[in-house]
C-alpha cells in the first residue's frame, strides 16, 4: 500500500508539501500541486483520516441530477442529517442531467479538496467516475444498481422493483397494462422497466411501453397522445416514477376515464403528495433517506481509513397499497 512518502518521492517533494496539497492549503504552487496530485493517482494513495484531521477537514460533496421533485431531496436530506451528526457540511451541485456537467463539477470539487464526494448518477458516466477511483477522495455512488466501475454504491434493485409491480397488477387480474417508460438512458428507470416487461412476458401479460419523462406534464401528454391514437386498449396503467402517474390519472379525467374504475394506475416512489391524489395512489415506496444515510456512513468509514472492497448496498423497497388500482373479476 502506498504511503504519504512514496508520493512525496514520485512528485519530487517534501512530504510536508504532500500534505499541504491533500488538506487543502493555499502557500503551494499550482505546478507543484498538480504534480502531487498526479502523483496521488498513479499511486492510488488514500490518506487515512484521523478523527483529529476530519474534525478539520468536514466537507463532504455532493452532486445531484436535478432539485425537481423529491427523489433526490430526500437522498440529500439523509445524507444531511448524518452530515451534522459528525460535524460536516455538504458542498450541494447539480448536474442537470447532463454527463459533461458532472465532469465539471466532479473537478471543481477536486480542486477544492473535499474529504469525499457522494454521487447521484443517474446516467453513463464510467469515464468521469473513473478518475476518481485513483484520486485521494473517496467517492460513493447513490441511486446506480451496478456501477461499472468499483466504487462504493448504495440504491435498491431496480429490476426486482419493476418485477413487483407487474407482479401485483397482475394478481389483480390486469393483462394489458400502458407502460410510461423513462428516459432510457437513466438507469433506474430502464432496469425498473425492464423486470416489468420481463415479468409480463414471462407471465402472459401485455405490457405497451409508451415514450414518457418523468414529470406530470410527461405522463399527462403520453396518455393523451396513446388514447387519442389507440383508444382505451388497457386496464391499468404503469408509470415509471409517481409524477407521471399523476400526469395520466389527469390524462385519463380529462377523457373521461375513471380511475380505479375504468383504467388503474400504479406509481413508483410514494412521494409525499401521493396519499393525497384522488384516488390515493398505489405504489412503492423508495427508501430515500435511508439512502442518503447509508451513502454518508459508508464515504466517512472510508474517510475514518477503514479499507476493504467496494461495498454495494441494495435497500429493500415496500408497496403501498392505497385506491387507484381495482381487481377486475376473472371471466
Amino acid at each position: 500500500m502506498p504511503s504519504i512518502k512514496d508520493v512525496a518521492r514520485l512528485a519530487g517533494v517534501s512530504i510536508a508539501t504532500v500534505s499541504r496539497v491533500i488538506n487543502g492549503y493555499d502557500n503551494v504552487a499550482e505546478e507543484t500541486r498538480k504534480r502531487v496530485i498526479e502523483a496521488i493517482r498513479k499511486l492510488n494513495y488514500h490518506p487515512v483520516y484521523s478523527v483529529k484531521t476530519a474534525a478539520l477537514k468536514r466537507t463532504i460533496g455532493v452532486l445531484v441530477p436535478d432539485f425537481g421533485g423529491f427523489h433526490y431531496n430526500g437522498i440529500l436530506t439523509g445524507i444531511e442529517k448524518e452530515a451534522i451528526k459528525k460535524d460536516f457540511t455538504l458542498m450541494i451541485s447539480t448536474t442537470f442531467h447532463r454527463t459533461s456537467v458532472e465532469l465539471e463539477r466532479l473537478e471543481v470539487l477536486f480542486a477544492k479538496r473535499v474529504d469525499g464526494i457522494i454521487v447521484c448518477t443517474t446516467k453513463r458516466d464510467e469515464e468521469q467516475l473513473e478518475r476518481f477511483v485513483k484520486s485521494a477522495i473517496p467517492v460513493v455512488v447513490v441511486d446506480r444498481e451496478e456501477p461499472e466501475i468499483k466504487l462504493d454504491s448504495v440504491g435498491i434493485d431496480n429490476y426486482s422493483a419493476g418485477r413487483l409491480c407487474a407482479k401485483y397488477l397482475m394478481n389483480k387480474g390486469h393483462r394489458k397494462i400502458l407502460l410510461l417508460r423513462g428516459k432510457s438512458d437513466i438507469f433506474s428507470f430502464s432496469d425498473r422497466e425492464r423486470g416489468f416487461i420481463d415479468y409480463c412476458n414471462k407471465h402472459g401479460a401485455e405490457a405497451k411501453a409508451v415514450p414518457c419523462g418523468y414529470f406530470p406534464e410527461h405522463g399527462y401528454c403520453a396518455v393523451e397522445k396513446y388514447l387519442k391514437k389507440n383508444g382505451k386498449d388497457f386496464t391499468a396503467v404503469f408509470a415509471i416514477n409517481d409524477f407521471t402517474a399523476i400526469g395520466a390519472m389527469k390524462a385519463l379525467n380529462d377523457a373521461g376515464l375513471h380511475v380505479p374504475d375504468d383504467v388503474s394506475v400504479m406509481g413508483f416512489d410514494d412521494d409525499p403528495i401521493s396519499k393525497y391524489t384522488i384516488p390515493a395512489l398505489t405504489t412503492v415506496r423508495q427508501p430515500r433517506e435511508e439512502m442518503g444515510k447509508a451513502a454518508f456512513e459508508i464515504l466517512y468509514d472510508r474517510l475514518m481509513g477503514k479499507k476493504g472492497v467496494a461495498r454495494k448496498i441494495l435497500l429493500p423497497v415496500e408497496l403501498v397499497e392505497r385506491s387507484s388500482v381495482k381487481e377486475l373479476k376473472m371471466s
